[in-house]
């Protein structure tokens, strides 16, 4: 066997097999008897016709499995001897069945790991937008958990619309004459008073009763899909199907108490603690979208192919199917793992650069580190993780799977990087958090 190695990229490796006559003939004679143990041929017993039979009878049909043999026995071999440190599966090339005279040849390509260098992680500039959590932002927050308790019953006849009600409604609208399907609609409920509507449907809508129809002027703004339609008068006929009455609950104690924690200011002080992790995720991910273009920008090197096509894969694992067959057409279709490419390649390079930080810095991951990780969890999850049974917090981190402890060394590698950077914040006005 000869082996002779190509660099074809940076990550990419062609190795070309060249093997002796002589091999591919043992490769033959080990296929034949095979189907000699097998093979029932009339005349003979079962396994015992003669080898010169078999190679009548079979010659012509097993080059396929002598090729499966010859790659099988020699590309791992030649790939050990070679000294390449794949990181998937070889994709063997085309290439010609083999003859039982000759010699015989293949190559394979062989992703491998770039050798890298990232230049430039201890000394980042980064920007981050910031909001601070504000008693406006708790009490907002308690008027959206007090709005899903709220109880709702149909109104009397005679009631008419106003603020505060969710009222149904129906409309048909037309500009110049022609149906503007943007405007029409059948049956959506919606709260007046919260500004969901346009202005002139809002205000046209009050003090009419379940039933009645009105004919309205509604001018088209910007936001619609057909932008030929900008600035012009629809004329609609909205019609009002439905009125519920609102029944709110008093924000209290009991109200608390319905949401398991004992008391109104304990409700607030978990809103508050709620929106300031939300706070500082936004943040961190603003921190983490910088590292990575600057990282990315810096330093320039190929992604293996086969890295990217995992990643397309695990990318399809997060996503929601109806079926795992349904899971298994999307993964298989060429167009959708077309789409996913740019941002796989971009995951991979990623993961890459944090690689390469780890292993500079040598960091490491133990489990005084992964008790934090697994208490952070709980506390994301509306889990008490201050002083967690010991128990509860070894089936956390059981549950976490294999995959926990990897993220937590990118996370460390990335908090390595933060810790080093020069931080710019801003605020951020106005922001709504929850």
């Amino acid at each position: 066997m000869k082996a002779l190695v190509e660099e074809v990229n940076t990550v990419q490796r062609r190795i070309r097999v060249e093997l002796s006559a002589s091999d591919v003939k043992s490769a033959f004679d080990s296929v034949y008897r095979n189907i000699q143990k097998k093979a029932r041929i009339n005349g003979f017993r079962p396994g015992k016709a003669p080898l010169n039979v078999i190679k009548k009878f079979y010659g012509g049909s097993v080059a396929y499995d002598v090729a499966d043999q010859l790659v099988r026995n020699h590309l791992f071999d030649a790939i050990e001897k070679e000294d390449l440190r794949p990181i998937a599966a070889p994709v063997l090339e085309s290439m010609d069945l083999p003859k039982e005279d000759a010699d015989y040849v293949f190559s394979a390509l062989v992703d491998v790991m770039p050798a890298l260098t990232i230049d430039g992680y201890k000394s980042l500039t980064l920007t981050c937008r910031v909001s601070e959590v504000t008693d406006a932002d708790v009490e907002r927050e308690l008027e959206f958990i007090q709005r899903r308790h709220a109880k709702t019953k149909e109104a009397a006849a005679d009631v008419t619309a106003t603020q505060g009600q969710i009222i149904t409604i129906s409309q048909k609208a037309e500009i110049e004459g022609t149906v503007f399907p943007e405007f029409t609609f059948e049956k959506v409920p919606v709260e007046l008073g919260k500004n969901y509507l346009l202005p002139e449907l809002e205000e046209g809508l009050v003090g009419m009763k379940v039933g009645e129809e009105r004919r309205l002027k509604i001018v088209v703004p910007e936001h619609v899909h057909d932008k030929g339609q900008i600035g012009k008068t629809a004329e609609a006929t909205v019609k009002l199907d439905g009125i519920m009455e609102i029944s709110l609950p008093e924000v209290n104690d009991e109200l608390a108490k319905d949401m398991g924690l004992d008391n109104l200011e304990a409700l607030r002080a978990n809103i508050k603690e709620r929106l300031v992790r939300q706070a500082e995720s936004h943040r961190r991910n603003q921190l983490e979208t910088d590292i990575f273009e600057q990282l990315s920008s810096k330093n320039q090197f190929d992604v293996p192919p086969s890295m990217v096509d995992q990643v397309i894969d695990s990318m399809f694992e997060e996503m929601d199917f109806s079926s795992d067959k349904e899971k298994k057409a999307a993964k298989a279709n060429a167009e959708e793992r077309r789409k996913l490419r740019d941002s796989a390649k971009q995951r991979a390079r990623n993961t890459l650069i944090l690689s390469e930080v780890i292993k500079s810095e040598k960091i490491l991951v133990n489990e005084e580190d992964f008790d934090t990780y697994a208490r952070e969890f709980m506390a994301g999850s509306g889990m008490s993780a201050q002083t967690p049974d010991p128990k509860l917090l070894e089936s956390i981190k059981a549950s976490m799977g294999p995959h926990a402890r990897e993220s937590l060394l990118f996370k460390k590698a990335l908090d390595f990087i933060i810790s080093h950077a020069n931080i710019t914040e801003t605020k951020e006005a106005g922001a709504t958090l929850g």
